[in-house]
């Protein structure tokens, strides 16, 4: 199979490769922060810019990355900037909170993420997957679907289900409404921008609204109901989160961390899987080699039986299409990070307080790293093509002490939901359907996916 004769995969960003003063500078963060980089940012290393007099450091090459979020990690903190956005919303969970606070969550978070666990939500994942084939039965070959959207509410379903259990269909549309909301409406200013106290910047933004309200509210109930069972039944990651405790201090987690806790995996864990299956779906439309070599190996591997766990790790070539995906389009399209010293980095000298942004939008298209780096090839993902690059060319789920906590849960859920779906349907880009990369929080597809459907034919 010739890959290299596949579609360019990447849609153009709006105003890509153009200068901008910095009233546009802020104006583009603001709509979409992809469309702030040159065409020549792709192959650089380390880029400098500066906004009025503020320096913003944009890294693009594996030594860096290794250098930053691994060998001299300790230096360089989440940004500012990062925690502004993210905080109102969620709190001092793992995704903002730092030194001895994100440590302690780490250690008591981790064990909800092994190997065991991963497989007991296995069920709960299946069981999503299925529930999208249902529905779907009653719609007629050749019916509109917005993939985006189907995703987003699958994997938010999953997380809800297995963080509350029987509780689930009940905070499913707040959560839905609450983060959507949140993304749309939290953005940086001008005076976030320049790195101006917090205090005074919020003195120039219109008062954006506690959209956690209704969830706090139940989210405080769930704790209570809990906290009142006691410890020796506690099914779902919530009540797991209420009874642990730390193995070396007896430490446990106050009413406000698990809240904390549980809105950073609810935003963190659906909204990333979310993306990386929806641009799953939209590069596999746009290579129908690569999607007929998915179905055969789907029907090689489980012919007409149920997904089992155990078949994951004989579906390479599924596991080769999502890695692609997210190579093309990072759910995470950039790392903030803030150096609380001064440090040299590939040979430009990065101040403290600066701000250091680790690129993966920049580093998976990097041409000196990938070649022909805008075509789709889950090939780059055999083992052999995979061992040839250094392990920091490719970040979709950070690397280092800070890599994300729920990678191996993402790629399970991803693989199942594909694998399921792609087993009953094939989906194509509706013709007329405008698709443009739109980096917010996260790399989402700014009109959403509106696909076509059409069941496949039994094997």
């Amino acid at each position: 199979m010739n890959f290299l004769n596949m579609v360019q995969a990447a849609p153009e960003v709006s105003d890509r490769g153009k200068r901008k003063s910095a009233a546009e500078v802020l104006r583009t963060l603001r709509e979409n922060a992809l469309a702030i980089y040159r065409a020549e940012d792709f192959s650089r290393d380390v880029i400098e810019r500066k906004f009025l007099w503020r320096k913003t450091y944009f890294v693009n090459h594996p030594d860096a990355v290794k250098h930053i979020l691994l060998d001299n990690a300790s230096n360089y903190q989440k940004a500012e900037l990062g925690r502004r956005l993210l905080e109102p919303g969620l709190g001092r969970g793992m995704l903002t909170s730092e030194g001895e606070i994100w440590r302690r969550h780490r250690k008591i978070m981790s064990p909800y993420f092994d190997h065991n666990s991963i497989v007991t939500y296995f069920p709960v994942i299946a069981d999503v997957s299925n529930d999208i084939v249902e529905s779907w039965r009653s719609l007629p070959d050749g019916a509109e679907v917005d993939i985006a959207a189907t995703m987003m509410h699958a994997s938010l379903q999953i997380i809800c289900r297995a963080m509350f259990s029987s509780d689930s269909d009940a905070m499913v549309d707040m959560v839905d409404r609450g983060i959507a909301l949140y993304q749309n409406t939290v953005r940086p200013g001008l005076s976030d921008m320049l790195g101006f106290p917090a205090w005074f910047s919020n003195l120039f933004k219109q008062n954006v609204p506690d959209v956690f309200v209704e969830f706090d509210e139940a989210i405080a109930r769930l704790i209570s109901a809990r906290t009142a069972i006691g410890s020796g039944s506690h099914s779902d990651l919530l009540g797991r989160l209420v009874a642990a405790i730390d193995g070396e201090n007896g430490a446990t987690l106050s009413a406000k961390e698990v809240r904390d806790e549980v809105v950073t995996t609810l935003v963190a864990g659906h909204e990333t899987t979310a993306q990386a299956l929806t641009w799953t779906w939209y590069l596999l439309s746009q290579n129908p080699n690569a999607e007929a070599q998915l179905t055969n190996e789907l029907d090689t591997v489980l012919g007409a039986r149920p997904l089992r766990f155990e078949d994951l790790s004989n579906l390479p070539w599924t596991r080769m299409i999502i890695e692609e995906a997210m190579r093309l389009y990072p759910p995470l399209h950039a790392i903030p990070r803030q150096p609380i010293a001064d440090d040299v980095v590939m040979g430009k000298q990065i101040r403290r307080g600066s701000t250091v942004l680790v690129v993966p939008w920049l580093l998976h298209r990097n041409p000196t790293i990938w070649s022909e780096p805008e075509v789709f090839n889950p090939m780059r993902f055999s083992p052999q093509q995979s061992g040839e690059r250094s392990r920091f060319s490719y970040i979709p789920f950070g690397t280092g002490p800070r890599v994300c906590l729920g990678a191996r849960l993402a790629l399970t859920e991803t693989m199942v939901i594909l694998a399921t779906l792609a087993r009953q349907y094939r989906l194509h880009l509706k013709p007329d359907h405008v698709v443009e990369a739109q980096g917010l929080l996260t790399t989402r597809p700014k009109n959403g996916m509106v696909m076509i459907m059409a069941r496949r034919k039994a094997p």
